[in-house]
């Protein structure tokens, strides 16, 4: 990266460390970190994944905030959405500077359906618990599975580019902005995760590109999260507020350094990570929540229902391909 753009992005993280001292002394809350600690060292972690993976920061907080520090699933997405508006946007900002392929035609086309099932999402989506944490991980289970077919199964060479213009091309990235917002409304993150399988599985996008144009997708839908919640409804408790300035300085520096990675490492070694994560993700909703005959059902159907969608987008590649 050229030396001007090494100078916006720090001049850029300083601006943002000056102005959150300044508030964190008028707010006097220094003394939060007695208790925000963890969520801090969680985010250390959670925002280079946002970085570095198409899951999203949100894909760490949401899962550990819900299962391991008891935090409402409401709070802990409109936690994801404010600390991804800050941690992804600033990981944009360093793939913007880079010069990292990323699809932007697929950026605007996807955001635009994206706020749209955001807003509807908001409206009128409501899950009594447990259910947000299993739809978390079901949303984690598909996107592992579509990993493992795309890498391993249909193995065909990848490409980087991708022609909007062709209603075969841009309906399918609409309809998946519209589901992912949906998503986004319940848990804090989707967006990202659905618009990297249908790049990658029925488009045949590489993980190299797909990844860093989820990355800015995803930062910039939490912006529009976080407008909601803050403005129009007005949902965020004071907690959330100390939880989301104990974590600004770290995700600021993590989620650009995960993109940094992810532009470093081969196309296997992402894909292990992420298939890691997942199974961690897997293993402690089984083992932390009691899940009745109804839920499992649920879970079933919406099993074979991803199943049956991953059939179509085999087969749609075929045709487009």
């Amino acid at each position: 990266m050229p030396r001007f753009n090494h100078l916006v992005y720090w001049l850029t993280a300083l601006f943002i460390v000056v102005v959150w001292g300044i508030a964190m002394q008028r707010l006097g809350w220094w003394a939060m970190f007695e208790d925000t600690w963890p969520i801090s060292l969680t985010m250390v972690f959670g925002s280079f994944i946002a970085g570095a993976t198409a899951e999203g920061g949100g894909a760490v907080a949401f899962p550990v905030f819900t299962k391991l520090f008891g935090i409402e699933s409401s709070d802990a997405k409109i936690f994801a959405f404010m600390i991804q508006s800050f941690g992804m946007t600033m990981a944009g900002l360093v793939i913007y500077l880079r010069g990292v392929k990323v699809l932007w035609n697929v950026i605007t086309t996807a955001l635009l359906s994206g706020i749209g099932g955001l807003i509807i999402g908001e409206l009128f989506l409501t899950f009594p618990e447990p259910y947000p944490k299993l739809i978390f991980s079901m949303i984690a289970g598909v996107f592992g599975a579509f990993l493992v077919i795309n890498r391993w199964w249909i193995n065909d060479q990848p490409v980087e580019k991708l022609d909007m213009g062709h209603y075969k091309i841009s309906i399918p990235i609409l309809l998946t902005g519209l589901i992912g917002g949906l998503i986004s409304s319940v848990v804090g993150v989707g967006l990202d995760m659905m618009i990297f399988i249908v790049l990658t599985l029925l488009f045949g996008i590489n993980e190299k590109v797909s990844t860093p144009t989820t990355v800015i997708l995803m930062g910039l839908l939490s912006l529009a999260g976080f407008a909601w919640h803050f403005q129009v409804a007005g949902s965020i408790t004071p907690e959330v507020w100390m939880y989301w300035m104990s974590c600004i300085p770290v995700v600021i520096f993590g989620a650009p350094l995960g993109a940094w990675f992810c532009d470093k490492i081969k196309r296997d070694h992402l894909i292990y990570l992420l298939l890691f994560l997942i199974t961690i993700e897997l293993v402690t909703t089984v083992w932390i929540i009691p899940i009745d005959k109804t839920q499992f059902l649920i879970l079933l159907i919406s099993f074979l229902i991803s199943v049956l969608i991953f059939y179509l987008l085999i087969r749609g590649r075929k045709q487009l391909l």
